[in-house]
């Protein structure tokens, strides 16, 4: 008897995905032949822990993304969360870490509600209206941290551990991305708000015919969004020890760009979180392997912006390729 494969790798070994891994096979050979280097365990582990923080807005990104929205804000919900976090741990040191880590949580959420509801219930084109909140909440963290700096010496080691401790060697923001991550998927694949997502970002009007109420699922979408944006400025602050007004700049373009190489349609209702963990790997490498390389370096976000068209491009074609797969086998029907 032939022994079926499980769900998870029959999704891994889709059309798509097959595609995304031979890439990222091509991508981790040719790097490993100029940086050789790049493939110890060490240098491995903190390549992904130093890009750990775009798997958490990339996965908030993805939610919203296939409700057909986007969300711009992300990077600037990183900031303000990582500066309130910041400034009231440094002048109150003995509360525990895990206050700050839900304080964080609780400060993204309240920023990707707001985003929720003018998008949802305002019925605001969410690349305008995130564009604009993205500008809000960059000059509310300037506010909050009147220009100043926090440096290692000011986080305490609990906070720290968060994002720098290991369990089992592997450092805790990896724990938490893998977390982040299952939750995602179970979220999306087997429960009902993860099915109604899918159907508004498929269709609106369908979506209203079947009960679905739109506006509240938008709202959830960005709500989560935000919430793993906040997660994401405090675990930044936790990692590098350092924390400013204007960290995480230019970090909701690198979202977008996971998501898109991950196959999330940026016209929505289609995308999963296993092509979202292969275009996060991909990305790492890419942007490892352009630090590590002197002279592309300058060259960084020229090439993640290439990326960026080279990846819609071909979601666009395997588009029309399943539209006219679909219209071929209606016709031999007829």
């Amino acid at each position: 008897m032939k022994k079926e494969s499980s769900p998870f790798i029959k999704r891994m070994l889709n059309g798509r995905n097959t595609g995304l891994l031979l890439g990222f096979a091509v991508l981790l050979i040719a790097a490993a032949i100029v940086t050789p280097s790049m493939y110890s365990v060490s240098s491995f582990m903190n390549m992904l822990q130093n890009n750990a923080v775009y798997a958490l807005l990339a996965t908030g990104m993805m939610l919203v993304i296939i409700t057909g929205g986007i969300d711009l804000s992300v990077a600037s919900t990183l900031s303000l969360s990582g500066v309130i976090c910041s400034s009231l741990m440094s002048s109150n040191m003995e509360v525990p870490a895990i206050v700050w880590v839900l304080l964080s949580i609780l400060v993204g959420a309240a920023c990707g509600a707001f985003n929720g509801f003018i998008v949802g219930y305002l019925k605001m084109v969410p690349m305008i209206a995130t564009l604009g909140t993205m500008y809000i909440y960059r000059g509310f963290a300037f506010l909050a941290s009147g220009g100043e700096w926090w440096f290692p010496h000011q986080f305490t080691a609990g906070y720290l551990s968060f994002a720098t401790g290991k369990v089992l060697g592997v450092y805790n923001i990896l724990w938490i991305i893998i977390l982040v991550f299952i939750l995602a998927g179970v979220f999306l694949g087997y429960t009902a708000p993860g099915r109604r997502i899918y159907a508004i970002g498929t269709n609106k009007e369908s979506a209203r015919v079947a009960g679905i109420r739109d506006a509240r699922v938008t709202f959830m979408a960005f709500t989560v969004c935000g919430a793993l944006a906040g997660l994401a400025g405090m675990l930044y602050t936790a990692n590098y020890a350092i924390c400013y007004y204007g960290m995480g700049e230019g970090y909701e373009m690198i979202a977008i760009a996971i998501c898109i190489l991950g196959g999330v349609s940026i016209t929505g209702g289609k995308g999963k979180t296993d092509g979202v963990i292969i275009g996060f790997l991909m990305m790492s490498v890419i942007t490892y392997f352009i630090s590590l390389l002197p002279g592309l370096s300058v060259w960084q976000n020229a090439i993640q912006g290439g990326i960026i068209i080279i990846a819609v491009g071909i979601n666009l074609l395997t588009v029309r390729s399943s539209r006219k797969r679909v219209l071929k086998e209606r016709g031999a029907l007829i």
